[in-house]
């Protein structure tokens, strides 16, 4: 399955946007009591740009008459309200304002536009409080979410493009919400605010303002139309370009061993400019609206400018007009946006949701019991498994078919034979990495889908060639085998694997930190760190995945001694490509084409199976 799978898509892109909006509207509610709050702030700061415009006219009215002005003069405010400061203030209506009132008057002027800005700030706030909760949770959902997948799901994905999901994706989704949840709540309210003022007062002069308006919504209309594949185009590219620089990184000593590094960078480039080209493209749209939107309001402004003129009314009264259509268009012009946003807001919550609801492969069975600790019996019962094609669909030629092996506790088993026979698949199904399609895997008697997937991978340890180290120290490195590991028992585990004496060389010894995938040590070191790790362990059952396969003799040496350690007392399963690594074991398996070929020791397979001959007289030559 792709990392960000789409389904049909919606009629249309509400639909397209609600759908998965519900999904995650569970996030919110232990967050409800806040989020309230903020709507209820922004309601607030919208109903308080109404007191805010009879303020100001109010102010206007007491100074810009000038000195003959007098606090007994009556002032005519919205909604029929008539105010006479004078008899507010119980003195002489033929007061003068004076300096001391004009002064206090332009005094409220800068209070009033903080507390706007101020009540703006805590709807702001108290959102985008809400929104970095909800994606600090969604963002570990997913990423646990991811984790649960099969190794089937990692192997159609690319990690730069869960990478992108995870990350960019989700902030893209919490961030365009909180802005949206913004702009629904606040900017309808304070234009609506605005025009009731207005309204009470001018009706026809407003009317005739906003006789335009509707023109605004043309523009955005065909913006809309031209970029609404943008926003989408430039998360999927961001996509790309992610994992142009996950796979760079990783595969470094690949990239420098063959000179690509020009190649990786025009690889990445390309990319890059198609994400760039996407998001000018969208940012164009976007910023765009605003002018326009601008420039068809000020047409209607001109108007009511010359219906002013032929009116003969006050200019006082005018600049309060003015000052009050000018506070519409900034929200208009906000609002104007929201097609857009939501356009480009659905794809990314689209692809975080598929993430969060997807259904794992293989998952536990409702109410599974952990499974205890075992003696480490392992029996594959009639086993057959095929692994699925690019179209989900399993392959017609079966990784394994009809394995029947009964592996006794304390007991070594080796599982030799060309490429392909099947030695890795039945490991994958002992981790239960996938579920078998016919047939049972048991431990200790126990079908390992009965109980729960952490609890059967407690029971096993598993030393491979490939052996992964994360960029920390070598402490932790080793502690990952058994995470609540005191520090006594993380050095006597490297001891038993060899390791101890070659971490007390490096500067920093066991804080020294073993850089990306262990580049700072050799193969061997490695190797002997996951040793270390499988020891601390300490599970009755140990997978060996060709652990030496890759060593020179000399660290081969030190390898295997420490293996037989570590083998000690476990049920030991190991895969060997050397023949000379497993001839102690107690039954040698040798497959060929997903079927057990044959079974046995060493020496009776040296009499009976044509197979194991071949392979020995291969190793033997070499």
């Amino acid at each position: 399955m792709a990392a960000t799978p789409t389904s049909s898509q919606p009629t249309s892109s509400q639909d397209e946007f609600k759908m998965p909006v519900r999904r995650i509207l569970p996030y919110l509610k232990p967050l409800k009591g806040r989020f309230i709050l903020g709507i209820l702030i922004g309601v607030a700061a919208a109903c308080f740009n109404a007191v805010m415009l009879m303020a100001f006219q109010i102010i206007f009215s007491m100074v810009l008459k000038g000195q003959s002005q007098t606090l007994g003069t009556q002032i005519d405010l919205p909604f029929g309200i008539n105010l006479n400061i004078a008899e507010i203030l119980g003195i002489a209506k033929d007061t003068p304002v004076g300096i001391t009132g004009v002064l206090i008057a332009c005094a409220f002027i800068p209070v009033l536009l903080f507390t706007n800005g101020f009540l703006e700030y805590l709807n702001k706030y108290c959102l985008a409080w809400v929104g970095n909760k909800m994606l600090y949770a969604i963002r570990n959902d997913v990423f646990r979410s991811i984790l649960r997948q099969s190794p089937t799901f990692f192997s159609s994905s690319r990690a730069g493009e869960l990478m992108q999901t995870v990350f960019n994706q989700s902030r893209v989704a919490q961030s365009n919400a909180v802005q949206l949840v913004q702009l629904v709540t606040n900017r309808p309210l304070t234009i609506i605010a605005i025009l009731a003022t207005l309204f009470s007062q001018y009706p026809f002069f407003t009317a005739m303002s906003l006789f335009v308006f509707p023109l605004c919504i043309l523009p955005v209309i065909a913006l809309g139309r031209r970029v609404k594949k943008s926003g989408k185009s430039e998360e999927l590219e961001t996509g790309t370009m992610m994992t142009a620089m996950h796979e760079s990184f990783t595969g470094i000593r690949l990239v420098k061993s063959y000179a690509r590094e020009e190649y990786e960078v025009a690889r990445f480039e390309r990319a890059n400019a198609a994400m760039s080209r996407n998001a000018i493209r969208w940012q164009r749209a976007s910023e765009l609206v605003g002018p326009i939107v601008e420039s068809v309001a000020s047409l209607g402004i001109a108007a009511g400018l010359i219906y002013w003129w032929w009116k003969d009314w006050e200019a006082d009264k005018f600049i309060t007009v003015i000052f009050s259509l000018t506070r519409i268009y900034p929200p208009a012009k906000e609002l104007s946006k929201v097609s857009l946003l939501m356009q480009k807001t659905a794809y990314a919550v689209n692809n975080v949701v598929s993430l969060l609801d997807r259904v794992p492969d293989i998952r536990d069975v409702p109410q599974a019991k952990a499974l205890p600790r075992i003696k480490g019996g392992v029996t594959f019962e009639n086993i057959t498994f095929s692994y699925s094609g690019p179209n989900g669909q399993p392959l017609e030629k079966a990784a394994v078919s009809g394995i029947h092996l009964n592996l006794e506790p304390g007991k070594f088993y080796a599982l030799v034979g060309p490429s392909g026979a099947g030695k890795s698949t039945l490991f994958s199904l002992l981790l239960r990495f996938y579920d078998p399609d016919q047939g049972r895997v048991l431990m200790d008697g126990v079908d390992i889908r009965s109980v729960t997937q952490d609890s059967v991978r407690g029971n096993i340890g598993i030393v491979s060639q490939d052996t992964f180290l994360f960029h920390d120290t070598i402490r932790e490195n080793i502690r990952y085998g058994r995470l609540d590991a005191t520090e006594e028992e993380i050095i006597a585990a490297a001891k038993k694997a060899h390791a101890h004496d070659f971490i007390m060389q490096i500067q920093g010894g066991y804080a020294a930190v073993v850089g990306d995938a262990g580049c700072n040590l050799s193969g061997g070191q490695k190797q002997r760190l996951s040793i270390a790790r499988a020891v601390l362990r300490n599970a009755p059952i140990l997978l060996l995945d060709e652990a030496t396969s890759a060593l020179d003799t000399e660290t081969e040496r030190i390898i295997q001694d420490a293996i037989h350690q570590l083998t000690e007392g476990r049920t030991v399963i190991a895969i060997a490509h050397r023949l000379s690594t497993i001839m102690d074991a107690d039954q040698i398996i040798v497959m060929r084409d997903g079927r057990v070929d044959s079974t046995g020791t060493h020496t009776e397979l040296l009499a009976s199976s044509e197979l194991y001959q071949k392979l020995n007289a291969l190793q033997f030559h070499e």
